[in-house]
């Protein structure tokens, strides 16, 4: 959950922004605050996601105010209240760290909108955070560069493999060798939106097995295994944000290797509110990992 702290001069103001917040379940409101001074204290102090602060301020201006806590590098959202209009003072504004506007008089639908977009970005922005986080702490973890392309690779599958709670699963294996199989052959790697999964997994045993074809080879086995350890890992991602929906692995994995939407009824269906899970994708789950494999090898 979100957390804000709202911050103006104008009491009904606040209690409105704050009814709001509460009404349409957009997140825990931390702290308010009715000048500059106190709420630049109570950002400090409890490191909000979200502020919703007021351009003109008693003792402190809005703007003085975000710059300081950007130049303090937290990590702090600005959506700022205004009826200014001038270009200049927006444009000020934008230079010192504001994201987003909300004009006033106060609209319930824009607050709603402004705040659901900002909610996402925040989201979205820490799951980058964690994403680049995971890859130095990875490079450190595995010597990275002691070992070839294909060591480095088979690491970084094992490692994000096992975060997910499959690395034990008899798929697990044929999802390690698919990709390697596709990391060597970029041209191979282009046309997979385009194959029949029993093509792609013929050719992968074709190329694990040192090109040569084994008449007793069954693609259909392989993709029930594969499949079976993607669903596996479904519900492990599903149950990590249920039970914390801040934890790090659930906001890197729930939104990089699977559709959120799909995590989310696999949540619901977890939890006993619908009576069909998440849905997998054998080949969007194979892209998606490569892309992130991608992501491991080149962070920045």
């Amino acid at each position: 959950m979100h957390s804000f702290v709202v911050i103006d001069d104008d009491r009904s103001i606040r209690s409105v922004l704050i009814k709001i917040i509460e009404q349409y379940d957009l997140g825990e409101v931390i702290g308010e605050a009715d000048n500059g001074e106190t709420g630049e204290e109570i950002i400090i102090t409890h490191r909000p996601d979200i502020v919703i602060i007021d351009l003109l301020l008693p003792k402190k201006d809005g703007i003085s105010i975000v710059k300081k806590i950007k130049d303090l590098d937290m990590h702090t959202v600005f959506i700022m209240l205004s009826q200014v209009s001038s270009k200049d003072i927006i444009g000020k504004a934008y230079e010192n760290g504001i994201e987003f506007f909300i004009n006033k008089p106060i609209n319930i639908i824009e607050v709603v909108n402004v705040i659901r977009r900002v909610k996402e970005y925040v989201t979205l922005r820490k799951t980058f955070q964690t994403i680049e986080s995971a890859a130095l702490q990875l490079k450190k973890d595995i010597n990275y560069g002691e070992y070839n392309n294909e060591e480095k690779y088979k690491k970084l599958l094992n490692h994000i493999l096992s975060d997910i709670g499959i690395i034990g699963e008899l798929g697990s294996k044929d999802i390690i060798n698919t990709c390697l199989v596709f990391i060597k052959d970029k041209k191979l790697n282009n046309e997979l939106e385009e194959m029949q999964l029993s093509d792609l997994f013929k050719i992968v045993n074709e190329r694990v097995n040192n090109d040569l074809r084994s008449t007793s080879f069954d693609s259909k086995a392989m993709e029930m295994r594969i499949r079976r350890a993607i669903t596996k890992a479904m519900k492990n991602v599903a149950t990590l944000g249920i039970e914390d929906y801040a934890n790090e692995k659930y906001m890197l994995y729930s939104s990089s290797l699977f559709d959120y939407v799909e995590i989310k009824n696999e949540m619901d269906y977890i939890r006993g509110k619908s009576k069909i899970g998440g849905k997998v994708n054998v080949k969007t789950f194979i892209r998606r990992l490569l892309v992130m494999l991608e992501q491991y090898e080149n962070p920045f």
